[in-house]
């Protein structure tokens, strides 16, 4: 990406998305804002999708090391959902948070009032809630 995407290009990489991906996409933004130095840390991202996406199925924390852990009666098809989802939904989304957080900068640096988390997380949900 060598120029920040418009808010046009932006809504059109979010527009496919169900409630879902939505809220996926919300969580990994989320976590890009919080530390901004891995937005170009392929692996970190892939994690991180993981991470969000694992939780946005349903499944609560209840791995020991505060990883993720299906309920216990879901066992391998609880994995085999997120794996499926992650291989189909994974690079689109990753595209789009990316996109989103370079949007989000963009309109921080040219708004009137100083940037904030708040500030940012209501672009984000902007976009998200259109």
């Amino acid at each position: 990406m060598t120029a920040a995407p418009t808010p046009e290009e932006v809504r059109a990489l979010i527009a496919p998305f169900d409630a879902r991906d939505r809220k996926v996409l919300g969580g990994v933004v989320a976590l890009l804002m919080s530390e901004p130095g891995r937005v170009r840390d392929l692996e970190w991202l892939n994690e991180r999708f993981v991470q969000v996406a694992t939780f946005a199925h349903g499944f609560d924390q209840e791995a020991g090391g505060g990883g993720y852990a299906p309920p216990p009666d879901t066992g391998e098809d609880a994995v085999a959902m997120v794996r499926g989802y992650a291989e189909q939904r994974r690079r689109p989304i990753l595209n789009a948070a990316i996109a989103l957080f370079v949007r989000t900068a963009e309109e921080l640096k040219s708004g009137a009032a100083p940037p904030s988390m708040e500030a940012a997380q209501k672009i984000v949900s902007g976009y998200l809630d259109a």
